[in-house]
């Protein structure tokens, strides 16, 4: 888990615990609700990154990272990804914002809504 969340995803790791405020283009959010959520169901956490959201998910796709999702939505990107014990965190970009020719809609994982 520490190599997953360390290496591939770019927390750092201190003591157990992960942070993100060493990447500069994310931002954590804890999922919270006053009912139990089915983690089977639900991202165990969310994060958000400014821009370069297709280059960002080929890097995790290069590194063999398994995804549930990636989709095109009218306010941006949003992916489902799984952590190596099936926990599922959801990244989203606000911004359409791509240097390259990265086509995430030749994705089998590629939803449009």
């Amino acid at each position: 888990m520490k190599a997953f969340y360390g290496d591939i995803l770019g927390f750092r790791t201190e003591e157990g615990e992960f942070f993100i405020n060493n990447i500069s283009t994310v931002r954590g959010q804890l999922q919270y609700s006053e009912v139990k959520i089915d983690p089977l169901k639900n991202p165990l956490f969310q994060f958000n990154i400014t821009v370069e959201f297709p280059e960002y998910c080929m890097v995790l796709r290069n590194q063999k990272v398994n995804f549930e999702f990636v989709a095109m939505t009218p306010g941006g990107y949003m992916a489902k990804i799984l952590d190596p014990c099936d926990n599922s965190i959801l990244i989203e970009c606000d911004s359409f914002e791509n240097s390259t020719d990265i086509d995430l809609s030749s994705w089998a994982e590629y939803q449009r809504y």
